[in-house]
């Protein structure tokens, strides 16, 4: 489109290239009595279309892309807590955004939880030169890269090929097959990459005995899908021995947004209430761990209210339901005890 003056032949490409559907005859009447009623040129009927509720419900909020400022190091404030719009606008989302070569500010809750796991760890000083971390259900997310670029060195570990559950991960894109997936995005070199990363199985309900003395530890929305919610809790409280004294353990889950008491509690896929999430908590400290205060703020503005409905073809994707339920991503931050408990 250009600045001429807009016809209605625009308006129909301006509904197939920005919402992505055919006109429908009210919307096209609205939009040509707009053109004859402004004389809007072809830019400013695309800017109509882009600031309409259909444009920002499917596409989401147009936003500043500025890559952000790289974190000030030692300086902690994250706690353990649900995804926001203001969490990925912040100067430190936008910053590893850019890091893992997505766009700063996509209002998607999968971009969140990386950038939550990436900023929990180096708040606490964690991300630097030698030392060890331990991903599980990795997939083909960019975190393994990310760790390596910045001198960690790490093993990916995803569920084996011939289990049951990975025939799921596979079809939809979400399993690792081999290790240079993991670096697809060309975060790290891949001479440094190679060098650094190892991908091995694992079962996240069986984790191996000799996958122990790691600095760090992180799952992104992997724990709500071992058949039951008690299984996720046992996988977070077993995942601990993983780690040194004074290790930290950074997961992301399913967050019930509505209710206390319904959810879904076994299958594939389970959603954790906020009681369920205090019970964990009690039961870390009770191990001799300590895990970040909670809030569970769900945010306000109209990215944290939007509800994305299946088949999810929204790019406005922090709250989506599913079974029923509204969800969203909660992110948690546990460190290990110097003497945990038995």
């Amino acid at each position: 489109m250009s600045d001429a003056r807009a016809t209605p032949e625009d308006v129909y490409h301006a509904y197939r290239l920005l919402l992505g559907r055919e006109p429908d005859d009210g919307g096209y009447a609205h939009f040509c009595a707009l053109i004859e009623a402004r004389a809007l040129s072809a830019l400013e009927l695309s800017w109509e279309f882009m600031y309409s509720d259909e444009f920002r419900h499917k596409q989401g909020v147009l936003v500043h892309t500025d890559s952000g400022s790289k974190p000030e190091p030692g300086v902690v404030t994250l706690r353990s807590k649900a995804c926001t719009q203001a969490d990925i606008e912040s100067p430190a989302f936008r910053y590893w955004s850019t890091c893992l070569r997505d766009r700063p500010g996509m209002l998607h809750r999968k971009p969140w939880e990386w950038c939550f796991i990436a900023q929990a760890l180096y708040e606490r000083g964690i991300l630097a030169d030698g030392r060890r971390g331990l991903g599980f259900a990795v997939g083909k997310e960019p975190l393994s890269a990310l760790f390596a670029s910045l001198g960690c060195r790490v093993v990916a570990t995803d569920i084996g090929l011939d289990s049951a559950e990975a025939a799921d991960w596979v079809a939809t894109n979400q399993h690792a097959a081999n290790l240079m997936q993991l670096n697809s995005r060309g975060i790290c070199a891949d001479d440094v990459f190679a060098e650094r990363v190892a991908l091995r199985e694992a079962d996240m309900r069986r984790i191996p005995s000799d996958l122990r003395g790691f600095d760090f530890i992180w799952s992104a929305c992997a724990l709500e899908h071992l058949g039951g919610l008690r299984q996720g809790i046992d996988f977070v409280l077993d995942a601990m021995d993983c780690l040194s004294p004074g290790g930290v353990a950074v997961h992301t889950t399913e967050l019930n947004c509505e209710s206390d008491r319904s959810t879904v509690k076994h299958g594939h896929s389970v959603i954790y209430r906020r009681r369920d999430l205090l019970e964990l908590a009690e039961l870390v400290r009770a191990r001799g761990h300590s895990i970040e205060p909670f809030d569970f703020e769900l945010g306000s503005t109209e990215a944290d209210l939007y509800v994305d409905e299946p088949p999810y073809n929204g790019r406005t994707h922090l709250k989506l339901r599913v079974d029923g339920h509204v969800t969203t991503s909660f992110g948690l931050i546990i460190r290990k005890g110097e003497r945990s408990a038995s």
